[in-house]
């Protein structure tokens, strides 16, 4: 067995909770494999008893269960300590109730039926983020330190929520939606995310939406073959394929085009796309950050934007004043 430490040098415990003995067998087996301590809980109530006991890395519960659901249990554990992690498991065609979820505080949600590979990327993700947090409080001094950053901040207490908002966010991989006025500091907000993420060593890649025509904005963010188009020498990677594994900052999102909206839907929907010009799906691993100084809402009743990539995007909301 393949024994996984943190950096403190201890094996990652977790705790998985579900009412169903094959669903607990199938997720004690790939995990125990992967070098996690594992323990079993057969309901809500009888997680809440083993969290009273002990502490966990990280909480794999099953949403609906009889008795207290997953959500219940994510509220309670959530009480009891803040900085809790938790993933939920959904059936298929749950997804507004899981996002929900993690609006509550959830780290993530896998839909059934999912993956092993899946849950053994979503989990190493969950402690990843878990060893962040000592770090993280180091960057969050040096953060404060920085003159652009600090004039966001600022003193007052509604910036100081902001600032907590971001530091809560940042490790978790969801979409964020930035809004405000021009010149209220989006792009450094989303620089700050992925600082404090654990994309971090890898790039950071800005695109204002509104500064691209429209007739290049596809070449911009896809790429491009060679002989694409006139001119098209060879092949040009895009700003999703830099930003790989990465963060990508789609600044002035409510600018952009409903074709080329349908194609970002399908980025965050299928992780791939292709290049213009391509044949082939090219697949990314991209956490997708937008900002804008329009009201979305407003744009969609106009029939301006999509309704279903706002819903998508929009899973986390900063309101810069």
């Amino acid at each position: 067995m393949n024994e996984m430490a943190d950096n403190s040098g201890q094996i990652p415990s977790i705790l998985i909770v579900d009412d169903e003995e094959a669903v607990l067998y199938t997720l004690e087996t790939v995990l125990k494999r992967e070098g996690y301590q594992i323990e079993r809980a057969g309901s809500a109530r009888e997680a809440l008893d083993k969290l009273d006991a002990r502490n966990f890395d990280l909480i794999i519960s099953d949403l609906n269960m009889p008795g207290e659901s997953g959500l219940e249990l994510l509220d309670a554990v959530r009480k009891k300590d803040s900085e809790s992690l938790l993933i939920l498991i959904t059936a298929f065609g749950s997804e507004a109730v899981a996002v929900d979820a993690m609006k509550r505080g959830a780290y993530d949600y896998l839909a059934k039926p999912f993956a092993n590979d899946d849950l053994k990327i979503t989990v190493r993700r969950a402690l990843e983020k878990a060893a962040l947090r000592h770090e993280n409080m180091i960057l969050r001094l040096q953060l404060h330190e920085r003159e652009g950053l600090q004039a966001i901040i600022g003193s007052s207490e509604g910036m100081q929520r902001i600032y907590d908002l971001i530091e809560r966010v940042a490790p978790n991989d969801v979409t964020v939606l930035i809004t405000g006025e021009s010149g209220t500091g989006k792009e450094l907000v989303a620089q700050a995310i992925h600082s404090l993420s654990a994309r971090k060593s890898a790039s950071f890649v800005r695109v204002n939406c509104a500064a691209i025509p429209e007739t290049l904005i596809e070449s911009e963010l896809f790429g491009s073959e060679k002989g694409a188009f006139s001119g098209a020498i060879s092949r040009r990677l895009g700003k999703f394929e830099l930003a790989d594994r990465g963060t990508i900052f789609l600044d002035e999102i409510g600018d952009m085009s409903l074709a080329t909206q349908t194609k970002i839907l399908r980025i965050l929907q299928e992780k791939e796309f292709e290049r213009l010009g391509g044949q082939h799906m090219v697949k990314v691993d991209t956490r997708v950050i937008t900002a804008t100084n329009r009201d979305l809402t407003k744009a969609i009743a106009e029939g301006a934007f999509r309704e279903d990539l706002f819903y998508r995007l929009n899973v986390v909301n900063i309101q810069l004043p």
